[in-house]
């Protein structure tokens, strides 16, 4: 009954609104009122200050800063065999596995549409049927920047509006089609093994969605899908492709969400270890290339 109430509360709340204050509020320099706010959120989620770049909270003037804060990448050693895939998140497994028939698993009795996650675009639902999927939340302690699981070229940059629910362990294990409601941004890799999507869930307080190469995709929220396209040969002339290596910083949430992550099929397999509700860390092993 109190799922459901929840749920309920959740579909007729105004998210923009809410999202839209909260994203003020978090960005506004508020001197000893943010630094509170900080301590008492490192208290009550039980954050390693010691791991960050700049463990001071003095140092953040914004909460937003603090949230996107960087970490010391020496506590986050990468895993550079040239076979290896890794994890680009610190986070917890929701899900993995592979898509059946181009179905993919959000909880127990709940499926939903890869061509519909992906924009229904049908080039790229062919290429990843009967691929993989790992889903990784980012919980409000985690760490909000999101990193490369292995070299790659960027194709596509593909946002798609939508809801913002949260997509803590109460909506995304109860509200199924979750991930194809909310808002997003998808990004095709072009890798040595094959293409790479990584795809960033919107939610709810979820300001943006910023990228290295571009900085923030959804700070305008249109009501239409839009795309960018970059090549990806390098030559003397063409100077306008964008690489990124193993380990390289994509871009971060402002606040946090879910980043899924999807291979077409018979390109790698994932470590064996890795299993719903395992917690991850950025440059740890998810998979060999085959």
């Amino acid at each position: 009954m109190k799922k459901k109430l929840y749920l309920y509360i959740q579909n007729i709340l105004p998210q923009l609104l809410i999202t839209n204050f909260f994203g003020y509020i978090s960005k506004k320099k508020l001197s000893i009122i943010t630094t509170s706010l900080i301590f008492l959120f490192i208290k009550i989620y039980k954050i390693n200050m010691k791991e960050t770049k700049y463990p001071n909270i003095f140092y953040y003037k914004t909460f937003n800063k603090f949230f996107i804060r960087k970490l010391n990448m020496d506590n986050r050693p990468i895993d550079n065999n040239k076979n290896h895939i890794i994890q680009n998140t610190d986070g917890t497994i929701n899900e993995l596995g592979i898509i059946k028939k181009n179905q993919i698993f959000q909880f127990k009795g709940c499926k939903y549409s890869l061509y519909n996650l992906i924009g229904k675009n049908n080039n790229i639902n062919k290429i990843f049927t009967n691929g993989y999927f790992i889903n990784v939340y980012l919980s409000p302690k985690d760490y909000h920047r999101v990193h490369m699981s292995y070299d790659g070229f960027l194709l596509k940059m593909i946002y798609i509006p939508g809801k913002l629910f949260p997509v803590n362990n109460i909506i995304s294990q109860n509200l199924c089609n979750l991930f194809i409601l909310n808002e997003r941004v998808i990004f095709v890799f072009k890798t040595s093994f094959g293409l790479m999507i990584k795809i960033l869930i919107g939610a709810q307080i979820v300001g943006s969605i910023y990228t290295s190469w571009y900085g923030s995709v959804i700070s305008s929220r249109k009501n239409n899908i839009q795309i960018w396209n970059w090549p990806y040969i390098q030559n003397f002339y063409k100077k306008d492709f964008i690489f990124l290596k193993k380990g390289k910083e994509m871009g971060y949430f402002n606040i946090g969400s879910t980043v899924i992550t999807l291979f077409p099929p018979n390109t790698i397999k994932f470590n064996p270890l890795l299993k719903k509700g395992l917690k991850t860390k950025i440059g740890e092993l998810l998979a060999y290339i085959i």
